[in-house]
């Protein structure tokens, strides 16, 4: 084998990884992401009956696989927007970790609490509610400090 030919075999498996590093493998999300799928609903999706709000959104999202979800929290403002909160003071956690930021104001949020049926017919009752957020923030460098889990709503 020629020496450019050994160079690429050596240099190969560090290609692989850095790519793997780089291009998470599709399926995998980040607690970030994970944390949009759950609870961020911006714009307000629509449902043609009000009622179905809850249903509609678990089930599109995934939250009600194999079992019916007590409860969910979509709050209806911007990423950007719930992300600032992170940048506000330091408060105690539900778990006890001191990682939670409350939100500086209230914010249009559905609650969702589960009524009754059984999987995949799960019912649920939603509320509109306007109230403030607490959220569990963490920061990776590079990435910002970013929500990675709504923790209660006030």
């Amino acid at each position: 084998l020629s020496s450019k030919s050994l160079l690429v075999f050596f240099f190969l498996p560090f290609v692989w990884i850095i790519l793997g590093w780089l291009c998470p493998v599709t399926g995998t999300e980040t607690p970030n992401k994970y944390h949009q799928n759950q609870s961020w609903d911006h714009p307000n999706s629509n449902s043609e009956n009000s009622s179905e709000y809850g249903k509609l959104l678990c089930s599109i999202r995934g939250l009600t696989q194999g079992h019916c979800k007590p409860q969910n929290t979509f709050l209806h403002d911007s990423f950007q927007d719930v992300a600032t909160a992170c940048n506000l003071p330091n408060i105690t956690c539900k778990n006890g970790q001191n990682n939670c930021h409350q939100s500086a104001k209230p914010v249009s949020l559905t609650q969702c609490s589960f009524t009754g049926g059984n999987y995949p017919n799960c019912r649920y009752k939603d509320a509109a509610q306007y109230k403030f957020f607490i959220v569990a923030c963490k920061g990776d460098p590079p990435y910002p400090f970013v929500p990675v889990h709504l923790d209660k709503i006030i």
